[in-house]
């Protein structure tokens, strides 16, 4: 009988499908590169991880599929044909994605190495029109969550100040799941494990029952989910954070070699920053301060790019309103002075020029207790000798 050869993982390489296979323990051993266009996860990403803990695989239903032990590998171990099924898998951005899988069983190369290697080629389904969002969460201001439609989740539960900071650090993860030990880090840093353990537990319940005044149990809850001891909100595409649409609509603007478009963008994203990230929870932790800094730096950043692409098109009223956002949000950003200041030289304004210095010096002393730069000094003196 002649002998057939057992097909490469290699033969996969240059497919137009995604693949991603794996080994005896489900790790994945292989990932192509049309594997990282569909989903965006790299090889340096993917291969080593378990697949169900990578994808988070779940059927048409959204019920958990990818598991440990899953049919895909039973049946890998008995040497029997899987059919070609439908699946809901997380790509890298967190999104969801519907993609059609067909398994290919190799099996070992000989007796040395008898594991059966378990290859999934994949393509992407079609999506209808994404569907209305099931959540609306608000974190640049005040913490708000609409419902699809449209209540705004209310109660005592949710205003209990750490379901608030669990909902919202669960948001930022882009449906990537989050081990207990991180969050109980990250929420109540100086409590002992099992002290923090028991306050994550009764925070998860109160979100859920926020969330889903009429659930039951809490395994049943369509939004936080929880397995291999991680939590994640999950809602897939139809899922919206405000702090994901700002970054998003920032960095497209960043990207976008026309003004006009640019501006756009700029503008829509800094209209969703209605204050700073959860400003209505003060200090909250470490995690939160880190996050809001953060947020608030894009935001003056933006708002100094959009007054700069306003300058170019020699708008100056436009663009000194960006500057003046920005100083009014840190009265201590020098770079968007210096800005007014030029504006106001450009108008003869020598007096303004002084008062925006005068204002400068007062902000930095009270606020860090330092000097304007030589830069500034030097407008406010030429502002000097106009007068």
């Amino acid at each position: 009988m002649e002998s057939v050869a057992v097909p490469s993982l290699e033969w996969f390489a240059n497919t137009g499908s995604g693949v991603w296979a794996v080994d005896a323990n489900q790790r994945i051993v292989f990932w192509n590169q049309a594997a990282q266009e569909l989903l965006g996860f790299t090889p340096a990403q993917a291969l080593g991880q378990p697949c169900h803990l990578l994808l988070g695989g779940r059927d048409t239903r959204r019920e958990l599929s990818c598991q440990a032990n899953c049919p895909c590998a039973q049946s890998a171990r008995q040497q029997a044909p899987t059919l070609g099924f439908e699946m809901l898998v997380r790509r890298q951005n967190g999104k969801s994605c519907r993609i059609d899988v067909s398994i290919v069983v190799i099996p070992g190369s000989s007796e040395d190495n008898p594991s059966a290697t378990v290859v999934h080629i994949f393509r992407p389904i079609e999506e209808s029109p994404t569907p209305p969002p099931s959540l609306r969460i608000q974190l640049l201001g005040s913490a708000n969550i609409w419902r699809p439609e449209g209540s705004l989740v209310n109660g005592p539960s949710w205003r209990k100040r750490k379901v608030r900071i669990l909902l919202a650090f669960l948001a930022i993860q882009h449906g990537r799941p989050a081990h207990r030990k991180v969050l109980t880090e990250a929420l109540w840093p100086d409590r002992e494990y099992a002290a923090a353990l028991h306050n994550l537990n009764m925070t998860v319940c109160h979100l859920r029952k926020s969330l889903e005044p009429t659930l039951e149990r809490g395994a049943d809850s369509s939004h936080i989910c929880y397995e291999n001891d991680c939590y994640y909100l999950h809602d897939g595409l139809s899922l919206w954070v405000d702090v994901q649409a700002f970054e998003t609509g920032i960095a497209q603007a960043r990207r976008e070699p026309n003004s006009d478009k640019a501006l756009d963008l700029y503008r829509r994203a800094l209209i969703l920053y209605q204050g700073d990230f959860l400003a209505d929870l003060g200090a909250a932790t470490a995690w939160c301060s880190t996050e809001r800094e953060r947020l608030r730096s894009l935001y003056l950043d933006a708002l100094e790019e959009a007054g700069r692409l306003h300058e170019q098109r020699q708008e100056y009223r436009q663009a000194n309103e960006m500057y003046w956002k920005a100083l009014s949000a840190d009265s201590c950003c020098e770079s968007a002075c210096q800005r007014l200041m030029r504006l106001a030289a450009l108008r003869g304004d020598h007096t303004a020029i002084i008062a925006l210095y005068n204002s400068l010096v007062a902000a930095l002393d009270r606020e860090v207790g330092a000097r304007p730069t030589q830069e500034t000094v030097s407008i406010y003196k030429a502002a000097r000798r106009g007068v």
